[in-house]
């Protein structure tokens, strides 16, 4: 039987299993418990606690979900203080107060409506007894959102602005009457320039303020501040290529110096640390090209110097994440989310350096059934059109073992491409992928120049040249695979959400090397994007393209729509009805440009749904509707029933 059209258990219920997934965790300082936050396959996301995950206890009721939309990507949307948790809940992005699981949700900001007043990233204040978070302010119609650090009385309600004038604020932490924070302006990102401020909070009555702030760090990205005690404090800093932790005392060196990166691939979000500080010293995870030195103790007072190798630890245990994040400390406990484990999904562990003991909070593996199925990630590194830099990524080759191709026959390539478009893959077990090569595709995640995760020129190798080097690192990786004999050189397809969307129209547009694309839910109109996406984004592609209106030229050059004539090649696209980073036109207006040109595609757009998918039915939806794409494009026959399937205009042939 030939490829594509193996038989496999990995079903769509596995790709999207009936059960919750963590994504975040917070420990309540006060009380040492432990909390997480899970999304369940209806969507809705919800805090939990308890000795693990089959058995814990879920505190958010229906009708609440905890998803800040600060930057409207979100994150730092709840924590935990002395046995209470604080959420921000979805619809009305109001900060709400839980005491108990069996408790009702008690509203301490006011409704302001539609959700125009966001919060993110917030803790109690010990010294103000307030809660201290970033605020996002849409209430003016008309006038670009306000971002500022305010505190929020407990009980009243009522707000107090500790800091403003920055275009944006993270990495907010206070100690005694100590405030130190991360902020930085258009056009800059948070992984371009940022600044790192430091000041002291004072309470007056019941009116709170910061004064003496004072700008300490500049000229790189700086991410992730946390204050030691009230004199000195750590960040991340990237002023060595890297990001490394860094000590306010010592702006000579790094406590740790490394190539492997901290608090990535969410070092710019909201609540995912990279690091955190216990009385032993500081934990530092982080992303390591070779697996190695990526979960460490560190002295805080001697750098360099490294008092026990906590992934080491893991991996004698059988777990061989390749990156930690939302790393946690409380007593003698290490708490962190593991990544890139090929046979397991995001990992939530405890540490014990009392004895050594590692705790897995959701022990949610592959099953023991399809392990044989499970194709793992192989590190791949490839020649770019720039000799003197190569571009990577994660191979998984086809896998299945109730089938034996024929030596002549090459599989089907599925290359995909992240988004950002500073993203970077990840080697962490996805279904989808599995879905994939368990019926004969070969995957290739690949991370192109402009990637996180290889240091900052790398990462700023993209400036000027977004829609130019994704598209040629993504045709290099498939060339190379085919030269290696490893794909079939004329079965290749291409897949992207968001920044991956726009390289994958582009690459159906200006280019005719792929032979099937699918975007979800992407970018086509580059000046349209500039013009009307989020406050967060809307200079991105100042440094990515160029600035406007000056270099309006290359924009429209490089924007898939405006040379939708040329486009030839099979496309189908995924779009969320409710999407305001690409809003639905950017996919509608090409698809109607591929039915105009008679060019094989499709288009779905499901209701309900943002920039990124989060019901589990529309997830399944979209695997089991591209691979039915490709089939027909490429004339293999699927094992699988595709149920209400798309309709696939301008198909050769018509049966469907």
């Amino acid at each position: 039987m030939s490829y594509g059209e193996w038989k496999s258990p990995i079903t769509l219920d596995v790709v999207t299993p009936d059960a919750t997934e963590i994504s975040t965790a917070a420990i309540d300082r006060v009380t040492g418990k432990l909390f997480w936050r899970s999304k369940k396959p209806s969507g809705q996301f919800v805090i939990c606690s308890g000795d693990n995950v089959s058995s814990a206890v879920e505190w958010t009721p229906d009708g609440f979900s905890a998803v800040s939309r600060v930057h409207e990507y979100g994150g730092g949307a709840f924590f935990a203080h002395n046995g209470e948790i604080f959420f921000v809940n979805k619809t009305d992005q109001r900060i709400y107060r839980q005491s108990a699981p069996e408790a009702a949700p008690i509203p301490i900001t006011a409704d302001f409506g539609d959700g125009k007043m966001r919060y993110a990233e917030g803790h109690i204040s010990s010294y103000l007894n307030m809660i201290v978070c970033v605020r996002e302010d849409h209430t003016v119609e008309g006038r670009e959102c306000v971002n500022s650090v305010v505190a929020i009385d407990l009980l009243t309600g009522d707000q107090h602005i500790l800091a403003e004038g920055a275009d944006f604020y993270k990495s907010i932490d206070t100690c005694g009457n100590k405030i130190v924070f991360v902020s930085w302006m258009h056009p800059n990102m948070p992984w371009d320039d940022t600044q790192v401020s430091i000041g002291e909070l004072v309470l007056e009555g019941k009116v709170a303020s910061a004064i003496n702030v004072k700008v300490v760090h500049t000229g790189a990205s700086h991410l992730q501040t946390r204050l030691i005690n009230e004199e000195q404090y750590l960040y991340l800093c990237d002023k060595t290529d890297f990001w490394n932790v860094w000590k306010s005392s010592d702006d000579e060196k790094p406590l740790y110096k490394s190539s492997n990166e901290p608090g990535f691939p969410f070092g710019w979000c909201f609540g995912y640390p990279g690091y955190d500080i216990m009385s032993d010293g500081i934990v530092i995870g982080a992303k390591a090209k070779d697996g190695l030195e990526n979960l460490l103790l560190v002295d805080i007072d001697n750098p360099q110097s490294v008092l026990k190798d906590l992934g080491l630890l893991v991996r004698n245990k059988g777990y061989s994440f390749g990156t930690y994040t939302n790393i946690l400390c409380h007593g003698k406990y290490v708490y962190a989310l593991g990544i890139d484990d090929p046979a397991n999904p995001l990992t939530l562990l405890r540490i014990s350096l009392t004895d050594d003991s590692v705790f897995i909070y959701n022990n949610e593996a592959a099953g023991k059934d399809l392990l044989p199925y499970i194709s793992y990630a192989e590190s791949v590194e490839f020649p770019t059109t720039n000799s003197e830099m190569n571009a990577y990524g994660f191979l998984y080759r086809p896998k299945n073992p109730d089938y034996c191709p024929g030596e002549q026959e090459k599989p089907p390539l599925l290359l995909r491409v992240h988004g950002g478009p500073t993203g970077m893959a990840s080697r962490s077990l996805n279904m989808k992928t599995q879905y994939f090569t368990s019926r004969g595709f070969a995957v290739f995640d690949v991370d192109y120049r402009g990637s996180s995760g290889y240091g900052r020129a790398f990462r700023q190798a993209l400036y000027g040249k977004w829609g130019v080097y994704d598209i040629e690192d993504a045709i290099s990786a498939a060339k190379h695979l085919v030269s290696q004999g490893i794909v079939d050189g004329n079965r290749l397809t291409i897949d992207g959400g968001s920044a991956g969307g726009y390289t994958t129209m582009a690459m159906m547009v200006f280019q005719n090397y792929f032979h099937a694309g699918v975007s979800y839910y992407g970018v086509s109109d580059l000046l349209g994007l500039a013009k009307h996406t989020h406050k967060f984004e809307s200079q991105y592609l100042t440094k990515m393209i160029g600035k406007l209106p000056e270099e309006e030229a290359i924009y429209k050059e490089r924007s898939p729509l405006c040379h939708a004539s040329q486009l030839q090649c099979p496309i189908g696209f995924f779009q969320g009805s409710e999407d305001f980073v690409c809003p639905p036109p950017q996919s509608q207006e090409l698809y109607n440009a591929a039915l105009e040109n008679g060019v094989a595609t499709f288009y779905v757009e499901y209701e309900g749904e943002g920039h990124g998918f989060r019901q589990a039915k529309n997830i399944q939806r979209c695997v089991s509707n591209e691979i039915y794409f490709y089939s027909k494009i490429f004339g293999f026959k699927l094992f699988d029933e595709t149920e209400n399937p798309p309709p696939i205009k301008n198909l050769a042939n018509e049966s469907q």
